[in-house]
């Protein structure tokens, strides 16, 4: 069964149309705000091998793609960080290997769907294939890489690793949920596991930290784990919220990274939780950061509660009631972690009163507002964006 059939998403034209936002909000965020050196270059390849690794007919030539634009951003991020460089360019190579061994033996390159194989080679093409995207997915255990990633690099080259890449790893994942089932069926108690070891553990590594953007990185980790946890209940609402959920990921995370971006470009320095009061230089900034959170976690009315809801009911029909109310603890260490940094570091006074200056519009500030409104059309009008409605 294709993905399309299973949920009433054409997931390719929908993260199309995300990607092709993403790559223009990036590119001119970096127009404005230095990204680094190539950066302009390394967003124009990683984007089209992204968009090859949708369009291309064959399985392979879809895995060939991602790993492409896998190794270019690990090359990009080396340039930045060589220690965050060597852990992400060990993933990329660990995660794809294993996943592309496991994938071939299981006969998953054929080119139709394959049959489970049986007995010990069932066993280890699916812990090959579910390593190798968990690694790549920073799904815990597996989640080392991520936080140097988004500390060390810049704020745009964790959009591009985040937004694009990783999601479009997860888009890859749903597409062997629907059309290769015993992969997760087989085991799906443990696809269950990591996806709430990774929302507590996530939320939970998130509130310990003091550094936003390692606190951002872990709530990546922890958002993750709601969306294979839509993977592991494999109903059509359950699969259909994890591509919506991700793609809200996408937009949410730019807003994120951006509204930092901004701040730490006024700051010199890395946002803090010391860092207080930035809303008052920074308003739509703020907002952004706002609009970002309550989007990550499914507050109406942002697109996120789209892909929310349909996940809590996806986990109630897999594992019961527990398993939601297991969920819903989990959402409220999201909220608690995402207001803490609302408060000490957007809201209220800076203790620097001497920089006050009039608010202005910028390029930036309107990519912000373009992309809060954007996530409440979808939101409260999901009908007029072809195909996000779904079932």
């Amino acid at each position: 069964m294709e993905i399309m059939e299973l949920t009433g998403l054409d997931w390719r034209y929908a993260f199309t149309a995300i990607s092709l936002l993403i790559f223009i909000a990036v590119q001119t965020y970096a127009s404005k705000i230095n990204q680094g050196k190539h950066f302009s270059w390394v967003s124009i390849l990683t984007t089209g091998f992204i968009l090859a690794g949708l369009w291309l007919p064959t399985s392979l030539g879809k895995t060939l793609a991602l790993d492409a634009a896998a190794l270019v951003l690990a090359w990009f991020v080396w340039q930045q960080d060589r220690q965050a460089g060597k852990l992400f360019l060990l993933v990329v190579v660990t995660g794809s290997v294993l996943a592309a061994v496991g994938m071939t033996i299981g006969g998953l390159f054929a080119g139709e769907a394959a049959a489970a194989p049986k007995g010990t080679m069932l066993k280890v093409v699916t812990s090959l294939i579910l390593i190798g995207f968990t690694l790549k997915l920073a799904v815990i255990p597996f989640s080392f890489w991520l936080a140097p990633l988004a500390e060390k690099s810049t704020a745009m080259t964790a959009v591009l690793v985040i937004s694009l890449l990783d999601m479009a790893e997860l888009g890859e994942l749903a597409n062997l949920r629907a059309e290769i089932p015993w992969l997760f069926s087989s085991v799906q108690w443990i696809w269950i596991a990591l996806a709430l070891l990774s929302m507590f553990g996530g939320a939970l590594l998130a509130l310990s930290q003091n550094n936003i953007r390692r606190m951002l990185a872990f709530s990546t980790i922890d958002d993750v784990g709601y969306l294979l946890l839509g993977l592991a209940a494999g109903t059509s609402g359950g699969v259909l919220g994890t591509l919506i959920g991700a793609l809200s990921h996408s937009l949410c995370k730019f807003l994120l990274f951006g509204a930092v971006g901004v701040a730490e470009k006024d700051l010199k320095h890395p946002l803090t939780l010391d860092d207080r009061g930035q809303s008052s230089r920074h308003p739509v900034a703020g907002a952004a950061f706002i609009a970002g959170a309550f989007g990550m976690i499914g507050i109406p009315p942002l697109m996120g509660f789209l892909g929310r809801w349909r996940l809590y009911f996806a986990g109630i029909e897999a594992g019961g009631l527990l398993l939601g109310i297991a969920m819903a603890l989990a959402t409220a260490l999201a909220l608690l972690y995402y207001v803490r940094v609302i408060h000490k570091v957007w809201l209220g006074g800076s203790e620097q009163e001497n920089k006050k200056r009039k608010p202005s519009l910028s390029m930036i500030d309107g990519l912000f507002i373009l992309m809060i409104i954007l996530m409440i059309v979808a939101c409260l009008f999901p009908t007029i964006l072809p195909g996000i409605g779904g079932r």
